[in-house]
């Protein structure tokens, strides 16, 4: 998807930000990259064991079919993901190859189980070996993490009269879930405007050191309209609706009921991924997200189904990621500047 630039000094503000973006590495920085690394696959093996042992403790998998399904189905989405990612690169006004974007995706992705949010600066820092600056890595990150949340709390607040009953500690979701709602539809009428408020978020906190205060100039270079917005929407909905069919297919495969409890099950789901999301404290969500599923579903599929649920999905997910790490790394091309 080709972007439109604004002028000639933004253009020219694009070549500088591109040169800054090939510029050799020094040793001290490839080193941190390579401890980075080490550190982001030693966190998602310790999860994946946790995980392992959490699925056999609520009783194992849920039959070898839902869960070859859902991982088929996570590798998919996370394709998806990744594609959308570097269409978004793209109408930046960055220039990456489409093998080398996923495997800047999909390392980045492993780095939120060491951090939370950690895929923003991953992707800032890594997309740099491959010419894109941190600030088109940051940003764009960001606007994949908003458009994914937006659609998480689409849900949760069309789901209210399902999940909401019987719980009343978590009224306050519903709440929480009309800002990213409002957002998605400031995106949708009034795409740019919604670009300039993410890119200020990064000259706030310690992102600002990544980009150096050139954020803002990229939300004015995106021609970011209102048919890429709907485009983007689709996608991202896409994935949502991706995540939805293995999750259905492990809820069926515990003993769920699609057309008496599968609303709830939609709520359910939505909450958790709502609550994981907005949880900083907690890398990847880990532990509030399966919470608040389980304890959604609890009432209705009982307690230990609802257990093995919500760790069998966290774990297949995991699995997926892992799968799809390994074939971005057979995708990448050798497109990597300053080693």
């Amino acid at each position: 998807m080709a972007a439109s630039m604004d002028s000639t000094p933004a253009r020219a503000t694009a070549a500088a930000d591109r040169t800054a973006a090939v510029r050799p590495r020094r040793p001290w920085l490839r080193a941190a990259g390579w401890a980075a690394s080490v550190a982001i696959l030693a966190a998602t093996t310790a999860l994946l064991r946790d995980r392992m042992g959490a699925v056999g403790d609520a009783g194992g998998l849920p039959g070898v079919v839902p869960s070859s399904v859902a991982v088929v189905t996570y590798v998919i989405a996370n394709l998806l993901l990744a594609d959308t990612w570097w269409r978004v690169v793209a109408l930046a006004g960055s220039s990456i190859g489409r093998g080398d974007a996923i495997w800047v995706w999909a390392v980045s992705q492993l780095a939120r189980y060491t951090l939370s949010a950690a895929q923003v600066g991953g992707r800032a820092v890594i997309g740099r070996r491959y010419g894109l600056t941190a600030t088109a890595g940051a940003v764009t990150t960001l606007v994949e993490i908003g458009w994914q949340t937006a659609i998480t709390a689409l849900l949760v607040l069309v789901t209210l009269p399902w999940w909401l009953p019987g719980s009343d500690d978590l009224r306050w979701l519903a709440v929480v879930g009309i800002v990213p709602v409002g957002a998605l539809v400031v995106g949708l009428v009034a795409p740019r405007t919604l670009l300039r408020l993410v890119a200020s978020a990064l000259d706030l906190g310690p992102l600002a050191r990544l980009t150096g205060g050139r954020a803002v100039d990229v939300a004015e270079r995106v021609r970011l309209d209102r048919g890429h917005a709907a485009a983007f929407t689709l996608r991202f909905a896409l994935n949502t609706a991706l995540r939805l069919v293995a999750f259905g297919a492990l809820f069926l495969a515990v003993g769920g009921d699609l057309p008496t409890t599968g609303l709830l099950a939609l709520g359910a789901y939505a909450a958790g991924q709502l609550v994981g999301r907005i949880a900083v404290f907690a890398p990847g969500g880990i532990g509030p997200r399966e919470g608040v599923t389980a304890l959604l579903l609890a009432p209705a599929l009982g307690g230990g189904p609802a257990l093995v649920l919500v760790a069998a999905t966290r774990l297949l997910e995991v699995v997926g990621e892992l799968a799809f790490f390994g074939i971005a790394r057979f995708v990448r091309g050798r497109g990597a500047t300053g080693g």
